[in-house]
């Protein structure tokens, strides 16, 4: 089950560790589909915080599949939803990036941004950890 925090209007979401149990992913992904797609239908904006390292195949497979399937379900909505105006984008960092991540979410609560992955930490592609 994601960690759902409502910051005012906006709806952050950040998904646990499924850990070992493959049937984890489809529950995290099913929840968080249906959190983000009731604060969008009530107007609000929304968006997903993840471990960079585990978008990027540095963490563990099963929290890799949940990651990019978020990723996958933003790029969707953020399409799906220009119309609409509906705001829903990724904040991606690591542990030693927490303090830039809150201040990418809190930017993002008042940013007409959506359909963003925003990488905030050091996990960049192809870089391997030390």
């Amino acid at each position: 089950m994601p960690d759902e925090q409502g910051r005012g209007e906006l709806l952050v979401v950040r998904p646990a560790a499924v850990g070992g149990d493959p049937g984890a992913v489809t529950s995290a992904l099913t929840d968080a589909f249906a959190g983000i797609r009731a604060a969008l239908e009530a107007g609000r904006p929304a968006v997903v915080v993840l471990d960079a390292r585990d978008l990027m195949g540095q963490g563990d497979p099963l929290d890799a599949a949940v990651a990019t399937g978020l990723l996958g379900m933003v790029r969707t909505l953020g399409i799906e939803g220009a119309k609409p105006g509906w705001r829903v984008n990724v904040v991606a960092g690591g542990p030693d990036d927490a303090a830039a991540v809150e201040e990418t979410v809190a930017l993002l609560a008042s940013s007409s941004l959506t359909g963003q992955l925003l990488n905030v930490g050091g996990a960049n592609l192809g870089k391997l950890p030390a």
